[in-house]
């Protein structure tokens, strides 16, 4: 009978007992040493042993083998998380809420576009170690790659696997910057003119240099990687300022615009950077017009608008018109007599504006008095005549009933000694403390001017106009009645020649119109058509204001006035009512 292999390894080689499939080193019969045997112990110790050192390798290979570089464009379905390495241009500045430590950016290579994200820990990190990429910087970053139906995304895992170049500054001047810089990183020197937010969450900066003006966008992502988390409320930076900007050419639709890396490329300058290049006025030509220009001169002549103040500069040379917005002008020191005789130097943009040359100031800034002119003289109006039209003067009296028009209000002003036509353009009436009425008492400080053979007083801003007295309170008086022409006239006969006189017409309304003052109807008969202007008062006046509509018949009686070469019929509340 055959012998079983396996069962005789199992028997003791002394007494030839059966002592099983192995763990004992000696025989439990007979106590011989039993050899040859391999123990269980020592199998699984070697089985741990050899799997440790196995991982080991594997890791080895693992982190010593590269991360594959891919184009984005090649990202697809089946590359859906897998650990890919990009590189690209940063093309947008980077979003980052502080509250969760998110950070995103975008970048672009020849095949496409993506966004990669940080979280947490891996955020402060990219932080504190200074990796966070600009617009412009070359950025070469691995992570798990997101693939979904129509957007990829990359997440870093490891902050030490993005990498930033940042391309050395290239010194340019404002005027030489185009579209075709797109992600060029440049230097430039200029003022600041501006600073606005046109919208939550962005500050745009207006600098200019004597080439031209380009915004400086900072957003409050930049402001609060900036500030450790927390958005600075405030810019280092302030209007007529100089500075030195490095930043990224970024494109608006089609208009550039810089985006720095953070607020310490936005540095102040000690040295003022010239803006405009003083010229003699008399040397400047068409070929100037758009250009920053610097002059200086005399006043010779303040002209008050509705939309600010023109002066008439002279330096000998020859003269030009200096136009100051309201805005503008609101903004100069009220005690440095802005009038005539004042020295003045000023910069701005040189335009052209039918026919004339025209100096434009951005900001009240560009506006230094060099010497002031003398202080209004206090006068009376009976002693004011047609020689000192143009002349600043202060006189004290009381106002009548205010007379609107369409670009501001008029108000008889007598002082006892006659009566003058105070005027207060639309920008200076608005900006009164209290509305004057009739009866009160005023103290009026402007320029005396001439129209139609009238003199008037014309301040250039509301601080002009002081109300020192009210009017009595008293029963307001009846309105004036308008004595109308014997008859109607036809519309068709009014013609330039009837300005200022008071007629009778009778026609059927049109559509109409509202304004910022009132409401205008195209008033017609069979013989032509006028502008029946109702303001505002005088329509809220009326009646029957509910039978004011197109196709009524009405008569008017008022004032003939004409307004941009279009003549216009202008009642108060007597004198229309619609015709049964």
């Amino acid at each position: 009978m055959a012998t079983n292999t396996t069962d005789t390894a199992n028997r003791c080689p002394s007494c030839g007992r059966y002592v099983g499939p192995g763990g004992h080193q000696a025989c439990p019969y007979c106590g011989a040493r039993l050899t040859g045997r391999v123990s269980v112990r020592a199998v699984q110790i070697t089985a741990i042993l050899l799997a440790t050192v196995g991982l080991i390798i594997l890791w080895l290979a693992a982190v010593r083998a590269p991360v594959p570089m891919v184009q984005i464009g090649q990202a697809g379905a089946t590359m859906n998380m897998a650990y890919v390495r990009l590189e690209g241009h940063c093309t947008r500045s980077p979003t980052y809420d502080p509250a969760s430590d998110y950070l995103s950016f975008w970048i672009e290579d020849d095949t496409g576009e993506i966004r990669v994200s940080a979280y947490r820990a891996e955020t402060r990190q990219i932080i504190a170690q200074g990796r966070v990429p600009a617009p412009g910087d070359l950025v070469e970053v691995a992570g798990t790659l997101r693939v979904r139906e129509d957007f990829l995304s990359l997440t870093v895992n490891v902050p030490e696997q993005l990498a930033i170049t940042r391309a050395e500054p290239v010194e340019r001047e404002i005027g030489a910057i185009g579209p075709e810089d797109q992600y060029l990183r440049v230097q430039i020197q200029g003022q600041v003119r501006e600073v606005y937010r046109p919208y939550q969450g962005l500050t745009l900066i207006t600098i200019r240099d004597g080439s031209g003006a380009i915004p400086v966008a900072v957003s409050e992502d930049l402001l609060a990687l900036d500030s450790g988390g927390v958005a600075s409320p405030t810019l280092p930076i302030t209007i007529g300022q100089s500075v030195r900007i490095v930043a990224a050419v970024s494109l608006y639709g089609d208009t550039p615009q810089l985006v720095p890396a953070s607020l310490a490329d936005l540095q102040p300058l000690a040295q003022p950077v010239i803006v405009a290049v003083e010229r003699r006025i008399g040397e400047l030509t068409d070929e100037d017009a758009a250009r920053p220009v610097a002059v200086r001169g005399t006043i010779a002549k303040v002209d008050p608008f509705s939309a600010g103040v023109k002066l008439t500069l002279d330096d000998g040379s020859g003269s030009l018109v200096v136009l100051l917005w309201q805005s503008i002008y609101d903004g100069l020191d009220p005690a440095a007599q802005l009038d005539v005789g004042a020295d003045i130097q000023v910069q701005g943009q040189l335009s052209r504006y039918r026919g004339e040359l025209e100096l434009i100031p951005e900001m009240a800034g560009d506006v230094q008095v060099l010497i002031a002119a003398a202080p209004p003289s206090e006068t009376t109006v009976g002693a004011l005549q047609a020689g000192d039209v143009g002349r600043v003067v202060t006189v004290r009296g009381t106002i009548g009933p205010p007379e609107p028009f369409s670009a501001g209000v008029k108000f008889p002003l007598d002082d006892g000694t006659g009566q003058i036509t105070l005027l207060l353009w639309s920008n200076v009436h608005e900006g009164l403390a209290a509305e004057p009425g009739a009866g009160d008492r005023m103290v009026v400080t402007g320029q005396v001017s001439e129209y139609r053979g009238e003199l008037e007083l014309i301040p250039r801003d509301a601080s002009q106009v002081q109300v020192t007295g009210r009017a009595a309170s008293q029963p307001s008086p009846p309105t004036p009645t308008v004595t109308p022409s014997p008859s109607p006239q036809a519309i068709g006969n009014v013609t330039a020649a009837d300005v200022g006189t008071v007629l009778t017409l009778v026609g059927v309304l049109g559509e109409r119109e509202a304004f910022s003052a009132g409401v205008k109807f195209p008033l017609r008969d069979e013989s032509g058509e006028i502008v029946l202007l109702l303001w505002k008062e005088v329509y809220a006046a009326l009646p029957d204001a509910d039978r004011w509509t197109a196709g009524a018949r009405v008569e008017v009686t008022g004032r003939i006035e004409e307004y941009r070469g279009e003549l216009e019929i202008i009642p108060d509340a007597a004198g229309v009512r619609v015709v049964e």
